[in-house]
Formats: C-alpha cells, sequence, structure tokens
C-alpha cells in the first residue's frame, strides 16, 4: 500500500491504532484475530528503551515477528531515533513517528523516514511542548499524535488544551493528520476522533480476557 493510500484509509473514517502488548505475549495471533474482527485497521507498537521513559517494551523484531495485514504504527519513545529508522522500516512499519523533544535533528530524522517512500512520517508531541515548535518542519511531516501523557507524568489524561492545538496544527496545514494518544475513553471518542483528528491510539486490555466480547469495548 502506498504513502497515498494509507492516508486516504485512515482518512475514511474514524480510526483507532491499538496496542496489544498487555494481551498474552504468547498468544498475539488472537489478539490480532480479535482486532480484525471489529474492524481495526492499524496495530499500535510504543518502542521505548528504558533511557526517556522508564519501562524497555519491544523492538523491530517484534514488530517483524508480528505477521498482520493490519497497519504497522511504530511509535519511537527512543533517544536517536534516527539510528532506528532502516529496522522498523525493515520490520514492516508502515507508520513511523518519534518524540521531537528527544531529536538533535528533527528534519534529519524525518529525511530518513522519507527515503522509504510508503512509509507515513510523524512526529509527537509531549504535553507541555507547544505546536510551534514544528511548525517549520510541516512541509516532511504526514501525521502529529498530540500526547495525553508524558514520561514523568504518570498519569494518562484527556488535556484541555488538546481541541486548541488541533485547530492551530491544521490551521498551518489543512491536509495534515492528528493523532491523539493517551486518555482516550468513551467521553472524548468520536467527538475529538473525527475528520479533524481521525487516528486515536489507545491500549486495551479486554484481550486478556478468554473468551472477548462479540463486539468488544475498546474504550475503557
Amino acid at each position: 500500500m502506498t504513502r497515498a493510500e494509507k492516508i486516504d484509509l485512515i482518512r475514511s473514517r474514524p480510526q483507532l491504532s491499538v496496542a496489544t502488548l498487555s494481551a498474552d505475549m504468547g498468544n498475539q495471533n488472537a489478539a490480532l484475530q480479535t482486532l480484525k474482527e471489529n474492524d481495526v485497521n492499524l496495530l499500535h507498537f510504543d518502542v521505548m528503551d528504558g533511557n526517556i521513559w522508564p519501562n524497555i517494551t519491544v523492538g523491530s523484531p517484534f514488530v517483524a515477528g508480528l505477521k498482520t495485514d493490519l497497519l504497522k504504527d511504530v511509535h519511537l519513545l527512543i533517544n536517536k531515533p534516527k539510528q532506528h529508522i532502516d529496522s522498523f522500516a525493515k520490520a514492516g512499519a508502515d507508520l513511523i513517528s518519534f518524540s521531537v523533544e528527544y531529536t538533535a535533528h528533527i528534519d534529519d530524522t524525518l529525511s530518513r523516514i522519507s527515503t522509504h517512500e510508503d512509509i507515513l512520517r510523524g512526529v509527537s508531541l509531549n504535553p507541555g511542548t507547544s505546536p510551534s515548535f514544528i511548525k517549520n518542519h510541516l512541509d516532511q511531516i504526514d501525521y502529529v499524535l498530540l500526547l495525553g501523557v508524558g514520561p514523568y507524568s504518570g498519569k494518562e489524561l484527556f488535556l484541555d488544551d488538546i481541541p486548541a492545538k488541533i485547530k492551530t496544527l491544521l490551521a498551518w496545514k489543512p491536509e495534515l493528520l492528528i493523532c491523539i494518544d493517551g486518555g482516550v475513553n468513551k467521553d472524548h471518542y468520536p467527538g475529538n476522533c473525527s475528520n479533524e483528528a481521525p487516528l486515536c491510539r489507545l491500549r486495551i486490555r479486554h484481550l486478556q480476557q478468554r473468551k472477548p466480547r462479540r463486539k468488544p469495548r475498546l474504550l475503557q
């Protein structure tokens, strides 16, 4: 699927990009099947190395090992993400984003993603980061993640200033895709995961159940 086709798919309706790391790590295939049965198109990977965020999660071998036709949505929450772009591209990433706060050269990292022409280029902004931080880079950016949690805050919140940030970003680049990451629940979806912010990310826990509901409640 080309970059343009992926953008069209995401824009076709509000999307959920769902992480399955809270599910049974020994039976990820069951988790993936549940997502497909519930019309989820994107599979989300939070990649942490213990340096910025306290957790250590998964790397490119894990991403490569999951065989699925879901779009692989990789979020690099690590230092010096440029060094790892190629390995995640080889692992089958369809979207790659990185934290601008921990990147010395934003342009260089975006340019590295651009060498893989079918991968969507994204950046994430911590709650305290102004959209103006990336204004001069928007010509290289396909989507922006607005985080509802930072590495030191410890709690996910849907922050009151997120709608204003969305409005600002779209005023600068109307075709930009906006993603809300963290703090999304039934009170905010689909009101904020809409045509203006077509992509919402969340981590689901219902996959731990032995017999998930026929239509499991993805928003908790």
